[in-house]
């Protein structure tokens, strides 16, 4: 099975409903002819059951044959996987290995191994390694650390970057890890340091990497050692090397005991939070990361409108950038399993996560992945849950007729109920209601009253049932999913102009497609030539394609001359990093109108990214057509 068919069924496992062929088409940029043939590939794999059915209404995963798609590696592998192999193959032996030899145990014929080393640099150069050949030998020559990093790696990308409990790293590399993991926490508690289940799998695989290299006597050659001892990090390492002598016969010399200290120092916190203060958070950390997260959210502030003032917060995310840089400098960088989710899901979230990396590059001269990206949102996404700050609370009046204070106690439910979606700013007891006093968000009432247009009211009974209940809370979510919906129509109409619409442009790569956009739009006088670099900037932080279809640039510096999209819409792919997409939507912002781009970003990504909606948005002949068509998705 090909990484295409294995696409086709993780696209149509997530959508569990019908699924029409053109616009499978469109999603993958092949015909619908093609989608039929993956369809056919996939179904012959086993001729017991249809893995996916088809009828009129399209294609649909079928739940009862229990999908694994990990069996498909019973099949055949990947041109990737086999590259991933061969890797590991080359840092297991130093000395070379034979190509022939290589051929026969892949079955595949040696110039398709040659044609896989080739595509060896772009996995290999940010380790720097490289593959030598010399005759028939191929070696990999490069530093034994950044060996076991590229390692590492192949690991995370065969895993395809989820949790990494210890059953995977187990069945790799065939350790019983279970009882080592507890007396690793017990020594990591005692000296008061904290790792939560996103990082304890990067410490278990390091360990274990580094235990089967000492065994078989590679060795890190390093001359540069800064003195770690007396920290706690260091007291924890010596303990743990001894654990590991105990529990695995392998003797870590003072560089792998370096190395171990300062992966803790790099993926262990404080375990204490609670005694943790603004005033004496400085005994713990050092003063230039309190500063320096200071002066990175004033920037927040500035260009998002976004306060993250919030002792908890600050705290916390202070604890996280001081290890996030440690990790940086050591070209440690931790792997998140969720990061393609936390893009796709929480754009806006996700895009403040950038913004913030870009000021800590920029102070500290590191590089910062978009897996550390996806960490630094865990973060702002935590302190908007408890802040509220994205789900605003909905006005509402409660008419509710006196009679031995029962409007008190239906008052008293509704707070308790909706706490989080409610304020109550007007309670009446009279049943002769004047509707042109209220001017509450929606009306919650026991007695019947005239409906008028535009007015949101529900009828309920003296004393709230659970069925009440249940009706309000959906009832709420229309409201404000409707409100939601007329806001975004007005804001986002506002942005648009005809004369930045375009169609079929297709160019080498995203950052000559932003400069020709943006070119276009310093001559009608949207932006200045600067804000071309400020985009290309953030689109080197991270790729802002979503869902292979839609690519979103924008600058990280809302400095635009009048707000505004840029709309491109082709009939063919475009190359978009590692992706493909036919849509790009170029977002300029003006300073005065920040709060738009707060709050059209996530819901314009999330209409304009899903699969039937491209599909819809690109039969779009013309600007009137392609408004029309985002207006009714809009209604939707």
């Amino acid at each position: 099975m090909n990484e295409r068919e294995k696409a086709l069924i993780q696209l149509l496992s997530q959508k569990n409903d019908w699924v029409k062929a053109d616009i499978l088409a469109t999603h993958f940029s092949v015909s619908t002819r093609t989608i039929r043939k993956y369809v056919n590939a996939i179904n012959s794999y086993d001729s017991s059951y249809e893995r996916i059915l088809s009828s009129k209404l399209g294609y649909k995963i079928n739940l009862k044959s229990k999908i694994d798609t990990t069996k498909a590696a019973e099949y055949t592998i990947t041109p990737k996987e086999r590259l991933y192999n061969i890797l590991k193959q080359a840092v297991l032996h130093d000395e070379g290995m034979d190509i022939f030899d290589v051929s026969e145990e892949l079955f595949v014929s040696v110039p398709t191994i040659e044609s896989d080393l080739k595509k060896a640099k772009n996995l290999l150069d940010p380790f720097n390694l490289t593959i030598k050949r010399h005759g028939n030998l191929i070696l990999l020559n490069g530093s034994e650390r950044n060996k076991r990093k590229l390692m590492s790696q192949i690991f995370y990308n065969e895993t395809n970057n989820k949790f990494l409990i210890i059953k995977r790293i187990q069945e790799a590399f065939d350790y019983d890890l279970t009882p080592f993991k507890e007396k690793l926490q017990t020594i990591l508690e005692g000296y008061n340091l904290n790792i939560n289940e996103y990082t304890v799998g990067n410490i278990l695989l390091h360990i274990v990497i580094a235990i089967e290299r000492v065994k078989n006597h590679y060795k890190i050659q390093e001359t540069h050692m800064n003195s770690l001892n007396h920290t706690e990090e260091h007291k924890a390492a010596i303990e743990i090397a001894q654990l590991i002598y105990t529990q695995y016969g392998v003797q870590f010399d003072e560089i792998e005991l370096y190395y171990l200290n300062m992966l803790l120092i790099s993926n262990t916190t404080l375990l204490e939070y609670d005694n943790l203060t603004r005033n004496n958070l400085n005994r713990y950390i050092e003063e230039h990361y309190i500063d320096l997260v200071e002066e990175v959210i004033q920037k927040v502030n500035e260009y998002y409108l976004i306060d993250f003032h919030d002792d908890e917060f600050l705290i916390k995310f202070t604890l996280h950038i001081r290890n996030l840089i440690n990790r940086a400098k050591l070209n440690y960088l931790s792997k998140n399993p969720l990061t393609n989710q936390i893009k796709l899901t929480y754009p806006l979230i996700y895009d403040l996560a950038v913004f913030i990396s870009n000021q800590i590059q920029k102070r500290e001269q590191i590089t910062i992945n978009e897996d550390e990206i996806a960490y630094i949102a865990f973060h702002i996404g935590s302190f908007f849950e408890r802040q509220n700050d994205l789900q605003n609370k909905l006005t509402c009046t409660v008419i509710c007729p006196q009679y031995y204070n029962m409007h008190i106690e239906m008052v008293r439910k509704l707070n308790h109920s909706f706490e989080k979606y409610l304020e109550i700013d007007k309670v009446m007891t009279s049943a002769n209601v004047d509707l042109s006093v209220i001017e509450s968000d929606l009306i919650i009432t026991t007695v019947d009253i005239p409906r008028e247009p535009n007015r949101e009211i529900i009828r309920v009974n003296p004393f709230l049932t659970e069925e009440d209940i249940g009706e309000i809370y959906q009832f709420i979510l229309r409201v404000k999913k409707r409100q939601s919906r007329f806001k975004l129509r007005d804001q986002l109409i506002n942005l648009f102009d005809p004369h930045l619409f375009q169609q079929n442009v297709y160019l080498e790569n995203e950052f000559a497609m932003i400069k020709y956009m943006g070119e276009k739009m310093v001559k009608l006088g949207f932006i200045e030539h600067e804000f071309i670099d400020d985009v290309m900037e953030r689109e080197k932080m991270s790729s802002t394609a979503f869902n292979n279809n839609v690519a979103v640039p924008h600058s990280l510096h809302m400095d635009a001359i009048r707000s505004s999209i840029s709309i491109l819409i082709n009939e063919k792919s475009l190359k978009w990093g590692k992706d493909t997409v036919q849509i790009v939507a170029l977002i300029a912002i003006n300073k005065n109108e920040r709060k738009i781009f707060r709050d059209v970003y996530d819901s314009f990504i999330r209409i304009i990214s899903e699969p039937e909606n491209v599909h819809r948005l690109l039969q779009s002949k013309n600007y009137e057509a392609f408004i029309e068509t985002l207006l009714s998705l809009m209604e939707n």
